[in-house]
């Protein structure tokens, strides 16, 4: 029996992300031996849900930390339904494109910040078994440039034994 080959490929809420599902769709329709692991990480919670100015009375305090949980229980559902909608979305695209159901994967993470997104892609690419990521890469205005960076040549100024595909 062959091995298959995986391939994760990282969503965001972008456009971008449905263009890299089309594609992938296009050229893997019809191979019998590939699995798609479809990752979404969640974005850190926003400042406002990790600190709060606190109270010098301890029943105020437990009483803030109380609705600072609540919010924050709120804020991850939203942000979990919003990931399973889009890897609905990716999973119909590729099943109409061909690929078995069974040869599917959807995963969810949550970052804890920004900065460790590539590192995060990475380790569910390693956890999952995958020897190929595939990203998105969106243009970005020349100003936009200047202060963003593009998560794709981040992946592949790092990547290490693993096949990185970058969809424009």
């Amino acid at each position: 029996m062959t091995k298959k080959e995986k391939i994760l490929i990282a969503l965001d809420d972008d456009l971008t992300s449905k263009a890299v599902v089309k594609y992938v769709g296009r050229i893997t329709s019809g191979e019998k031996n590939l699995a798609i692991c479809l990752l979404h990480i969640i974005p850190p919670l926003p400042p406002q849900l990790r600190e709060f100015r606190g109270s010098e009375d301890a029943k105020m305090e437990q009483q803030l930390d109380r609705e600072l949980d609540v919010k924050c229980a709120r804020w991850t559902i939203n942000a979990e339904r919003a990931a399973q909608a889009l890897l609905r979305k990716a999973t119909t695209l590729l099943t109409k494109a061909g690929m078995p159901s069974h040869s599917l994967e959807t995963c969810v993470r949550q970052s804890v910040n920004h900065e460790d997104l590539i590192d995060d892609i990475f380790a569910a690419a390693e956890e999952k078994k995958c020897q190929t990521i595939v990203v998105g890469r969106s243009s970005f205005s020349w100003l936009k440039e200047v202060f963003h960076r593009h998560v794709a040549d981040e992946l592949v100024r790092k990547a290490s034994g693993v096949t990185i595909w970058v969809v424009e």
